[in-house]
């Protein structure tokens, strides 16, 4: 499934390319502690963040999004997550509170920044993603494009793509073992 949209289209550099795949093997795989080095090498985030004010929102905030099902799921986990589930009044307001908090770490303590392109490619993915949820309301979009990178990983012999390979292959410590 291909979605063209002459409108918005942008350029996106080879480098930045690799560490977008880079980006979403480590989010299938959960590895945020990488992510954070792919945000900073997209430039998403800034070379000094503070990873363990980073890392642990990224897993909330990512991980129930990896999966899948869309919106409806992600708002599930993480009415999980912040213990809003059981629906008495006492836990909406104290998870809803705490994840207030979270977002405001976020928003005032974490400098990020969206690259043009980044915003444009998140656009079609939403679009694409919104297509295939109609269809599966269980899909997942990240897990979904793991075999179209692994393809691309074993095709590639550039040194930055091997490196991926590797961390697929090898849990990201490069021993066989």
């Amino acid at each position: 499934l291909a979605l063209i949209d002459c409108g918005l289209m942008a350029s996106i550099d080879e480098e930045d390319r690799d560490h977008m795949v880079s980006a979403v093997i480590h989010l299938a795989n959960k590895d945020y502690a990488s992510l954070v080095d792919d945000f900073i090498q997209l430039k998403i985030l800034p070379r000094d963040t503070n990873r363990a004010a980073v890392i642990p929102l990224m897993d909330k905030a990512l991980s129930p999004y990896v999966k899948g099902g869309g919106a409806k799921k992600y708002e599930e986990e993480l009415r999980k997550l912040y213990g809003m589930e059981n629906g008495n009044m006492q836990s909406q307001v104290g998870g809803f509170q705490a994840m207030t908090q979270d977002a405001l770490t976020v928003l005032n303590d974490i400098p990020f920044s969206i690259p043009p392109y980044f915003a444009i490619l998140g656009r079609a993915i939403v679009t694409l993603e919104g297509v295939a949820l109609t269809g599966d309301p269980n899909y997942g979009i990240i897990l979904q494009a793991y075999p179209f990178i692994a393809r691309k990983l074993l095709q590639s012999d550039r040194p930055e793509i091997q490196t991926a390979l590797q961390e697929v292959l090898y849990s990201g410590d490069g021993s066989d073992s």
